[in-house]
């Protein structure tokens, strides 16, 4: 396995990220993490190097003004989701130029989980395959309630700046109107028609389960995998392993699908 760092230039910001690159070369779909609020890339990096001992490439990255990572041009207090979302089409449209045709499965977690959802909304028929790991689904409407990751504000009269408890990041007031405006959140990413693997752990105490419920009643192909005894992040290694288990099942019957197609394909010429 091969781990090659990538700088992807998007206006001001530069994206950093690496591409772990299989010994053996496949045509399994590419995985796209994106990681939680206030982290970086490594946070996943178990997940990545077992995804890609197993053959499927695997792109991570610092979203630019998250608060740690290598990414830059954008600072805390001019992040949100709405600029998360960018950051993640920049990437798609990275890597479609340099794998082609490849699949590409986007798989997010907490806050990039609802960054992958919304992009795989948008992006349609370009993504492959959705995996959800506990997403951040309730950011809009917590926003709403005045409440953003531990601080609380006046949802009518906004700071121009707050911080966050967990972690501690000064944000700006466009986090709180780039959520508000993610009106309807759960008909948009229910445009998404493509395959989803959705894990969430039952004892979440920052992202109620019910929002993953909510996202499972709208996604037409769904996988809802709800993890017993395990709340926001998966901290105890057999909960992880657990999570890495199902998403090896759930890619393995994507590459499957993928055969069958290019063979009907092969077939018809």
């Amino acid at each position: 396995m091969y781990k090659h760092r990538v700088e992807i230039r998007d206006g001001e910001a530069i994206i950093v990220g690496h591409l772990y690159i299989p010994d053996e070369e496949s045509d399994r779909p590419c995985v796209v993490i994106s990681h939680e609020f206030g982290v970086d890339q490594n946070w996943e990096s178990k997940y990545a190097i077992e995804l890609a001992r197993r053959s499927y490439p695997v792109f991570t990255y610092d979203f630019p003004g998250s608060g740690n990572g290598c990414s830059t041009g954008r600072d805390t207090r001019e992040m949100s989701i709405l600029t998360e979302l960018g950051d993640l089409k920049a990437v798609v449209g990275y890597l479609r130029k340099r794998l082609g045709d490849k699949d590409l499965v986007l798989c997010g977690f907490s806050m990039g989980g609802f960054v992958s959802a919304l992009a795989a909304a948008e992006l349609g028929e370009e993504i492959a395959g959705l995996i959800l790991v506990y997403p951040a689904l309730s950011a809009s409407d917590d926003a709403r309630k005045g409440k953003a990751l531990g601080a609380r504000f006046d949802p009518h009269d906004l700071p121009a700046e707050f911080s966050t408890k967990k972690p501690p990041v000064t944000l700006g007031r466009r986090f709180i109107e780039d959520a508000f405006a993610v009106e309807n959140w759960l008909d948009r990413i229910g445009e998404y028609k493509g395959p989803v693997l959705l894990i969430h752990g039952e004892n979440d105490r920052v992202v109620p389960i019910i929002y993953s419920e909510m996202a499972a009643s709208v996604y037409e192909h769904v996988r809802f995998i709800r993890m017993p005894h395990a709340g926001h992040i998966f901290w105890q290694p057999w909960v992880k392993n657990k999570a890495i288990q199902k998403m090896i099942v759930f890619l393995a019957e994507l590459s499957f699908s993928r055969q069958i197609r290019d063979r009907k394909k092969g077939s018809r010429t």
